[in-house]
């Protein structure tokens, strides 16, 4: 093992998750609670096995166009299927008066804030496809654009593009991984406090962003989201250009613990592939 090796584990050991600090301090006995989102009241945390089915009350699946300066998408209810696989999400070549695809996106009913989000999905490999899991707050809704992203490309799938924004200003960041996103299921997740964003692979922290003077974590409470679109001209630099006539990827499931509280998850019963 290399001198950088060893340095890193150590600074691993020795540095302490600025999301666990105040998920143990949250969590001891007469704490106070945590420092509350803004925005809507929190709900609670929630997991959900997609291999279940549809649940009307709980979950939407979106049928509607965004037509902005930098995205056009047709998101259709159809695009949204429930079986033996779990979740399936699809886009499919199919010109819309917005798009030259139809997309798909689910979403959780309910606005959350702080916490752990978890997943387990496999990625479409299609150039121009765009996998993703995320909680999203916008102009939309009423509320400042704060969203926390991860998302997986098509024309890079052994990448994860990490992402968030704070009253609509961004900060993305490619991840190199270790394997094929397109091959398996993986477990995604990330945690979110007022003091930091930190994602994760299968367990492995790949990414943390601090709180600091110009870092502004985002603090709107915000829905639970996973989508599969395909890109278009205005962000075909990102996205590639999508040529295929369908792509799909698949979710297993989807969790939410709040932060200063316990609760079942994903990653209680997933075990991720073995490195290769």
């Amino acid at each position: 093992m290399s001198r950088g090796l060893t340095l890193a584990a150590l600074l691993a050991g020795v540095v302490a998750s600025a999301y666990g600090l105040i998920q143990a301090a949250a969590e001891a006995p007469g704490a106070p609670a945590p420092p509350a989102n803004t925005g809507r009241p929190a709900s609670d945390g929630f997991i959900v096995d997609f291999v279940r089915g549809y649940d009307r009350a709980t979950q939407v699946r979106a049928t509607w166009d965004v037509a902005s300066d930098w995205m056009a998408v047709s998101y259709r209810e159809n695009n949204v299927e429930f079986g033996t696989a779990g979740l399936t999400l699809r886009a499919r070549r199919n010109k819309t008066g917005v798009a030259d695809y139809t997309s798909s996106e689910f979403q959780r009913a309910g606005f959350y804030g702080y916490g752990r989000f978890e997943v387990v999905m496999k990625a479409s490999n299609a150039p121009g496809i765009v996998s993703s899991f995320f909680v999203y707050a916008g102009e939309d809704m009423g509320d400042p654009h704060d969203e926390i992203d991860v998302e997986l490309l098509g024309r890079s799938s052994r990448q994860l593009h990490t992402n968030f924004f704070s009253n609509d200003v961004t900060s993305p960041v490619d991840v190199d991984l270790w394997f094929d996103t397109s091959d398996s299921e993986h477990l995604y997740a990330f945690e979110w406090s007022p003091a930091a964003i930190i994602w994760y692979v299968d367990g492995v922290e790949v990414r943390r962003v601090i709180a600091a003077p110009g870092v502004r974590i985002p603090t709107t409470t915000a829905r639970v989201m996973a989508s599969v679109w395909a890109g278009n001209r205005r962000v075909a630099e990102w996205t590639g250009n999508p040529s295929v006539d369908r792509a799909s990827a698949t979710y297993r499931c989807m969790s939410h613990v709040p932060l200063g509280k316990t609760g079942r998850q994903c990653s209680d019963s997933f075990k991720p592939p073995a490195k290769t």
